[in-house]
Order: structure tokens, then C-alpha cells, then sequence
């Protein structure tokens, strides 16, 4: 008898389960990310959201979920929430390569659940990766692998406090920049990279031109005001101090966002790549800030700074493509350019350094 009564309240509590008036929404949610046909969610969606969310923003959020975790396989309730008149539904996508949990806004119109939102809550990786504290030291040990590159170069007295200063920029970098990136897309419907994709290739091409370019001259602008009046040793320890900064700091910033809202852990390729890039943009921007100290010195200051400005965009503007559209070869031309404008920028600069004289230095 007792099991009777536990198969019965076992079979009603599944009953109840099932008959959420919203799940013929989330059906059809999972349905269009799996075949990739908007027509099947579009009645599904409210006013607003179909406003927000047309056909274009839908096959870019499908297409970077599908880039980033794979196919997806099948999907499960979670649980349920309620906020000021809408319903949230939390629900498990379980893709090949991760188990998204996204949070699906649900509004009764008319005795109808409409879909008024959707957001991806967390991500939990079926793969393990390395470890985060093994992952983060892989681009720190770039930065410091390029300080150690000077070092074996003859730079033997190292500059610690032109190092923090570096570091001090950075700083200040990673909390203006991006506010002057983010300006044009306040007030619009363009909150993440594929809401940017969602526009076409045109579009992305003129984010990536816009982002790069402030993060060009913005870094070489602050990096020359701190710069001009150096001891080019003085600056070619401020730019290693940049690179070590982003060495540090980016790489935390990741791991962060890993803890809060999940994500496919670091794998040991990708890892390795951090390292080589981290290494070439301690060693760009330790050429940089060279370069601008000598050219401030020597009466062309404004011109190198508008050169140097400009190369560094059209290199962050190729990084930014890459960000925006994981084209591996746009990130090996990133590499490419980087490369061989840090190794012409010190050949050019390194001389300049060693055959600098204590009574060079400018007097104000």
C-alpha cells in the first residue's frame, strides 16, 4: 500500500511538472536553436521581443553558442522563478560541449505565455580543462618571459618603479577605455558580440575599425604622456610594466567571469597561445614607449605618436575581428602584425637605448 501511494504521488507530482503552461514555448525555443529556423520561435515571441530580437539576432546567438559548445542535443527543465509579473524559466541546453542553463522570460498575454527574454544564466563545461590556476600562469609567464628577453638583452638594472607605473596604466586603460568603445551602443539594442554579428559582416567590420582604433590611440596617447620626458631606459620599463600589467590583470579578469558565469575551461593549446600573445605585446609595447621617449626628445613626438597610434589600431582592429568572429585567420594575422612590428620597432629603438647618456635627458 505504501508503495502504491509513493508510485501515485511520484506519478502527480511528474504531471504537475508537465503541465507548465509555458513549456510548449520552451519546445519551440529548443527546436529553433537545434534546426536554426526563426519561423518556429517568431510566434512564440512578445511584442517587445520580437522587436529585439528579429531574425538576424537570433542566428547570431545561435551561431555563437553553436561555435563556442557545439551541437546542441536535448534540454531540461531546471526550475522556475517569478519577478514583477513575469515568469522565469530555467532551463538546461546540453550542447556537445557544455550544459548552457538559460534563463527564458515568460509573460501571460490574453492567457497565452509569450517569450519576453532570453539570457544565458551559466555554462558548465562537460569537458575539464586545465585548471584555472595553472591557465592564468601561462599568460603572466608571457609578460614576464619578454622582461626576461631584456634582461639576457643587457637590460640588467631593472626599472621597478617604471615597471609599476606601466602597471598603473594598464589600470587606468582597462577602466576608460572601454567606456569611450561602449559610448556609440549606449541606448541601442546592442548588448553582446552577437548582437554585433546580427548586423552582418559590414557592420563588424566597422566595430572592429572603431574598437581598435581607440584602444590604439588611447594606450599610445597615455603611454606618451607619461613617456616624453624619460630616460629611454626609464621607457622601455614603463612599456614592459604595460605588457606585465596585461599580462596580470586581463588574464584575472577572465578567470572571474569563468567563476561567475561559467564557460569552457582553458585548454592547454589555447593556453599556450596566451603566452605567445602576452610575450609579443610586452615586447610591442616596451618598442612603443621607446620610440615615443626618443621622438618627443629628438622634435617628432606628435608624428611618431600619430604612426605608432595608427599601427597599433590597425593591429587591435584585426584582434577585435577575432573577438567579434573567432576567425582563426584574422588571429594569426594579429600574431603576424604584432610580430613584425615589435621586432622592427626594437631594432630600431634597442641601439637608441644603449647609446643614451645620463645629460640626454630632457630638463624641464
Amino acid at each position: 500500500m505504501k508503495k502504491l501511494t509513493l508510485f501515485f504521488i511520484i506519478l502527480l507530482a511528474t504531471l504537475a511538472l508537465a503541465e507548465r503552461p509555458y513549456d510548449n514555448v520552451a519546445e519551440a525555443t529548443f527546436n529553433a536553436l537545434k534546426t536554426g529556423d526563426y519561423s518556429l520561435l517568431e510566434p512564440h515571441l512578445d511584442d517587445a521581443m520580437k522587436s529585439a530580437f528579429k531574425e538576424n539576432d537570433f542566428k547570431a546567438f545561435r551561431e555563437d553558442l553553436i561555435s563556442k559548445y557545439g551541437n546542441l542535443q536535448r534540454y531540461s527543465f531546471v526550475k522556475e522563478g517569478k519577478v514583477k509579473g513575469f515568469i522565469l524559466g530555467y532551463y538546461a541546453f546540453e550542447f556537445e560541449k557544455a550544459n548552457v542553463t538559460l534563463r527564458l522570460v515568460f509573460r501571460e498575454i490574453n492567457g497565452e505565455y509569450k517569450l519576453s527574454g532570453l539570457w544565458i544564466d551559466a555554462v558548465n563545461a562537460k569537458k575539464s580543462g586545465l585548471p584555472l590556476g595553472i591557465a592564468i600562469f601561462f599568460p603572466i609567464a608571457g609578460g614576464f618571459l619578454a622582461l626576461l628577453t631584456f634582461y639576457l638583452l643587457g637590460f640588467k638594472k631593472i626599472g621597478g618603479a617604471e615597471i609599476l607605473l606601466g602597471f598603473v596604466l594598464v589600470a587606468i586603460t582597462l577602466f576608460v577605455q572601454p567606456l569611450i568603445q561602449n559610448a556609440p551602443f549606449l541606448g541601442t539594442s546592442i548588448r553582446s558580440n552577437s548582437d554585433i554579428v546580427a548586423r552582418g559582416t559590414s557592420f563588424v567590420i566597422i566595430v572592429a575599425i572603431w574598437l581598435g582604433f581607440v584602444a590604439g590611440f588611447f594606450q599610445e596617447g597615455l603611454k606618451y604622456i607619461f613617456c616624453r620626458n624619460r630616460y629611454l631606459r626609464d621607457a622601455l620599463f614603463i612599456g614592459v610594466g604595460f605588457g606585465l600589467g596585461e599580462a596580470i590583470l586581463l588574464p584575472l579578469i577572465q578567470v572571474v567571469q569563468l567563476m561567475t558565469v561559467g564557460g569552457i575551461p582553458p585548454q592547454l593549446t589555447t593556453s599556450l597561445l596566451s603566452l605567445g600573445e602576452r610575450y609579443l605585446a610586452t615586447l610591442f609595447h616596451a618598442g612603443t614607449t621607446i620610440v615615443l621617449a626618443y621622438s618627443y626628445k629628438n622634435g617628432f613626438g606628435r608624428k611618431a605618436l600619430l604612426v605608432l597610434s595608427i599601427a597599433h589600431g590597425i593591429g587591435d582592429t584585426f584582434a577585435a575581428y577575432y573577438q567579434l568572429t573567432q576567425s582563426r585567420i584574422t588571429l594569426l594575422i594579429t600574431y603576424v602584425l604584432f610580430l613584425l612590428v615589435s621586432l622592427l620597432l626594437l631594432h630600431y629603438a634597442l641601439p637608441k637605448v644603449r647609446e643614451e647618456r645620463e645629460e640626454d635627458r630632457i630638463v624641464w
